[in-house]
């Protein structure tokens, strides 16, 4: 009995601490579960700050980044704003010693130039001075004139006057030139005339008329013969030698007065009627007789006065024209 209340004993006090530990499960269940939500809360708490850590640290590594980032972009752009600014004076350098390469190209190319069509303008001008003879012509002053209108292009004020007081010069002695040169031919022309006179004259001097019989001297080897007209048309043929040279004569003489008076109207028509009288046109009547009571000297002193003033507005060209290529640095 004894070991049996002894074993009932010690059952019954197993089963008392085995009830016992069944009652004491829920309240370890319990506190279990309060431990877990605590350690849980504790885990979100930590993992929210892990993350707010996490996120502040992105966030200032994005900053530091974006500042690095605007650091090296900004040094960036400072370097090719430099580099821009570099290549820029690089390029206004080039250029300016472009332009300062061409400016000395186009002043020498001026100067030149310059100095070529100055020296072609003095040369006509010197063509035509020499001009002081020759055959007539109405285009004296073309080749100036042509110069002229190269110095005018090109040309400074200065040099553009000198150039123009020479042109007005030339025009005017090129006038003067033409006049000498037609005064020269009237010359000859009134020569030939009054040789053409004189020879009507010599033809028609050994006849003479003799109470209506016509009559003309031969001087023959043998003496002078007296010829008579042998027929009509003989008869007619010295009568009108008779009567041109008896013009003629008259012709002569009223040139010689009109040349004399040359100051006398009166004087150079006289001489233009003889002149139509033996024969000559009105035209040439009028010429000669003009000729005849012109100064001639007069006209080739004008001409001489004319061509000292070209030959001294030439030189005064010629020196402007120095100065100013040595301006230009010839």
């Amino acid at each position: 009995m004894a070991d049996l209340s002894t074993f009932i004993s010690q059952e019954f006090g197993s089963v008392v601490a085995a009830g016992a530990a069944l009652l004491a499960i829920p309240g370890v269940i319990v506190a279990g579960a309060i431990q877990g939500r605590r350690a849980l809360q504790g885990a979100e708490a930590q993992a929210k700050a892990a993350l707010e850590a996490a996120k502040e640290q992105a966030r200032a590594a994005l900053q530091a980044a974006d500042a690095q980032a605007n650091k090296a972009l900004e040094a960036a752009q400072e370097q090719a704003r430099a580099t821009i600014e570099a290549g820029r004076q690089q390029v206004e350098a080039t250029l300016a010693g472009i332009r300062e390469t061409s400016r000395e190209a186009h002043a020498q190319w001026q100067r030149d130039r310059c100095q070529e069509v100055w020296a072609d303008y003095v040369k006509e001008l010197d063509v035509l001075l020499a001009k002081d003879q020759g055959p007539a012509e109405e285009s004296e002053t073309e080749g100036v004139l042509k110069a002229f209108a190269m110095v005018e292009l090109i040309s400074p004020a200065g040099v553009l006057g000198a150039a123009n007081t020479a042109r007005e010069d030339a025009q005017r002695y090129g006038l003067n030139l033409f006049l000498s040169h037609q005064n020269d031919r009237s010359v000859v022309n009134l020569w030939e005339a009054q040789r053409q006179l004189r020879s009507t004259v010599e033809d028609g001097a050994n006849i003479v008329l003799n109470d209506g019989m016509t009559m003309e001297y031969v001087d023959e080897p043998t003496g002078t013969v007296t010829l008579t007209a042998a027929s009509h048309e003989a008869d007619v043929d010295m009568r009108t030698r008779h009567r041109r040279g008896l013009a003629a004569r008259a012709a002569l003489d009223a040139l010689d007065a009109a040349e004399r008076d040359r100051e006398v109207e009166a004087a150079g028509e006289h001489a233009r009627q003889a002149l139509l009288d033996a024969g000559f046109s009105a035209w040439d009547a009028s010429a000669l007789a003009t000729t005849v009571q012109r100064d001639h000297g007069e006209v080739q002193r004008l001409l001489e006065a004319e061509r000292v003033r070209l030959s001294v507005s030439r030189d005064a060209f010629v020196e402007e024209a120095r100065r100013e290529l040595d301006a230009l640095g010839r």
